[in-house]
């Protein structure tokens, strides 16, 4: 019967520390300190105190009694002796507590113990970074490196780290680039840690990309064998758009390593999609330089005509010289399968920039005759066919081919793109209903370009159609959307005027006066351009253009105008009244560039 009567003691007074302990956790959670405190002091009498010990010593700091957390962290480092944290609980709670003596001995104690057994100086310096004791985190690493107990490769990644806390930026790239030398499979994850470092500058300053250039630059230029610091320095240049150096490296390494271009035709892709068209001309005429043994010869031909073209004033004389290039580059090369692409690009280039449907439709005819041709570069063929047809006012001819290339691409990027397209007839014929549930699935296309244009023109119907009873201001506006597109520029904007004299006040308003700013680009009106941007930054920045139209109006001041100072103040307008515009990252850039960083 006693025995019975101990057993059930023991139970109950398990399950009443349990109780308590909970309790004392969720006043702890709850940041209700004197009372967690309060049951923690109770259920620390025991040998099993150290079951409580972080929310109770974390408790007593946080209520300042630091006397009381001190004879706690004491008790700790002699219940568990072989763990060092607790050693640095109990330096902090006396430096907290001005036992400035005492706190020395502690922390000589805490090196002492590391020199003898180093296994725990990652939790040890971890434990001091919890407490922003940066220089004491770095004395562990120090101490341990000292005594040749370990190798400083070991630790570079976390002493790097503490320079970075300590604002001791040289020193934190040179131990990353350190360890790259040390050890070239940390590549990737030093420069992760690198992009983070970077994306924390912000536009006061560009002391954190100096940095890191600096070090590579040092690095790089003591490469006699190797390569892995050049490729740095060019990640970098492209991650700051500084195209010029990266192609000067790139180039470099190209003949070092006799790569064939193929490094080069790479970054060339990047020119094209920021549009730095004349830089990518360069790359491409280096590789079309190696002759025709190199592997991207044609492809260098086909995307170098494209970037002129891109490039082209517009001007007779220009656009004679391109046509004939484009024939001259088709002769030497010939016709097949594969110069297609070339082909292709040259058809669209006689319909769309020198407006000749009839030369563009037999270039195409043609070239969909050549034999061998892959369903895929027939497809391309099918698209810019339509396209033309479209152009041509031949709205079913279009409709045919895009449905072909649709039946025989489902679910593929060259499906949706024809998807895309026919939906873009129906809106231009007002069917706004069935053009919706299209650009629906579109949305969900794999291809971020075909998905974001989806989301564009659903966005556009739906924002400027449910809003209002009438469809007809809508409707006009994707015929003006047609004419835009068929190069028909003084009907589009007539037409578009009309829905702003007709139907003042619509929610399109905005939508009109930025594609009028599109059609004055096209025919080279920059004052237009600039009258009609001007008009939605004053009368429609509540609007979700206005980004759109403050970006445009500082590149067209920067590259057309030629007035920096007006460019500089849009881009800075954006960074400060659109901070989450698309346009931010790249606005940064202009703006530091046009300030003067040392970039």
């Amino acid at each position: 019967m006693r025995l019975i009567l101990v057993f059930l003691f023991c139970v109950s007074f398990a399950f009443s520390q349990t109780n308590d302990s909970q309790i004392a956790q969720q006043f702890y959670q709850n940041g209700e300190y004197e009372k967690a405190i309060d049951i923690f002091k109770n259920l620390s009498k025991g040998n099993n105190f150290h079951l409580y010990y972080h929310p109770y010593f974390n408790s007593l700091v946080n209520t300042k009694n630091y006397e009381e957390a001190e004879k706690l962290s004491l008790r700790m480092t002699k219940k568990i002796s072989n763990s060092y944290i607790y050693f640095v609980d109990l330096y902090m709670v006396q430096l907290k507590n001005g036992n400035d003596k005492k706190a020395k001995k502690t922390l000589e104690k805490i090196y002492s113990k590391l020199k003898k057994k180093d296994a725990q100086v990652v939790s040890v310096a971890n434990t001091f970074i919890k407490y922003q004791m940066y220089n004491q985190a770095l004395k562990c690493y120090q101490v341990v490196i000292e005594n040749k107990t370990k190798r400083k490769s070991t630790y570079r990644m976390q002493i790097a780290q503490l320079y970075l806390y300590l604002d001791k930026d040289i020193q934190m790239v040179e131990e990353y680039l350190t360890l790259i030398e040390e050890n070239p499979t940390q590549k990737q994850t030093v420069q992760n840690y690198l992009q983070r470092y970077l994306n924390n500058d912000g536009i006061k300053s560009d002391k954190n990309y100096n940095a890191v250039k600096n070090g590579l630059l040092k690095y790089s230029q003591k490469e006699r064998e190797g390569h892995l610091f050049t490729e740095m320095l060019i990640w970098l240049f492209m991650q700051n758009n500084q195209f010029d150096l990266a192609f000067l490296q790139a180039k470099a390494l190209d003949k070092r390593l006799k790569e064939n271009g193929f490094r080069l035709y790479n970054m060339a892709e990047t020119f094209l999609d920021n549009e730095y068209y004349n830089l990518a001309i360069k790359v491409y005429n280096y590789i079309i330089e190696k002759g025709e043994e190199s592997y991207y010869y044609i492809d260098a031909h086909v995307n170098k005509l494209y970037s002129m073209g891109e490039l082209s004033s517009r001007k007779e004389n220009d656009l004679n010289e391109l046509d004939n290039l484009y024939r001259k580059t088709i002769e030497e090369l010939g016709q097949s399968r594969t110069t297609i692409l070339l082909i292709n690009n040259y058809a669209h280039f006689k319909a769309f920039i020198m407006h000749d449907l009839i030369s563009a439709e037999s270039i195409l005819s043609e070239a969909m005759e050549i034999p061998q041709l892959s369903k895929s570069d027939l497809a391309e063929c099918k698209l810019v066919y339509a396209d033309v047809m479209l152009l041509s006012d031949q709205v079913w001819t279009a409709l045919l081919y895009y449905s072909q290339v649709e039946k025989d691409f489902k679910e593929t990027p060259v499906g949706h793109e024809a998807k895309l397209r026919r939906s873009k007839i129906s809106y231009y014929q007002g069917d706004f209903d069935w053009a919706q549930s299209q650009l629906d699935i579109l949305k969900a296309s794999t291809s971020k370009l075909i998905a974001n244009d989806a989301m564009d023109l659903s966005l556009l119907i739906t924002d400027n159609l449910n809003l209002d009873t009438s469809a007809v201001p809508m409707e006009m506006y994707a015929r003006a959307d047609l004419l835009f597109y068929q190069n028909r520029f003084e009907e589009a904007i007539t037409t578009l005027d009309s829905i702003l004299t007709t139907y003042s006040g619509h929610t399109l308003s905005d939508e009109i006066y930025f594609r009028k700013y599109q059609i004055y680009q096209k025919i080279g009106n920059t004052d237009k351009s600039i009258e009609m941007l001007e008009t939605i930054v004053t009368d429609y920045a509540f609007d979700i253009l206005e980004d759109d139209a403050l970006f445009h109006l500082a590149q067209i001041y920067e590259n057309e105008k030629k007035d920096l100072d007006k460019a500089f103040h849009y881009y800075e307008i954006i960074l400060l009244q659109c901070s989450g515009s698309i346009y931010t990252a790249e606005s940064r850039k202009k703006y530091r560039k046009l300030r003067g960083d040392d970039l």
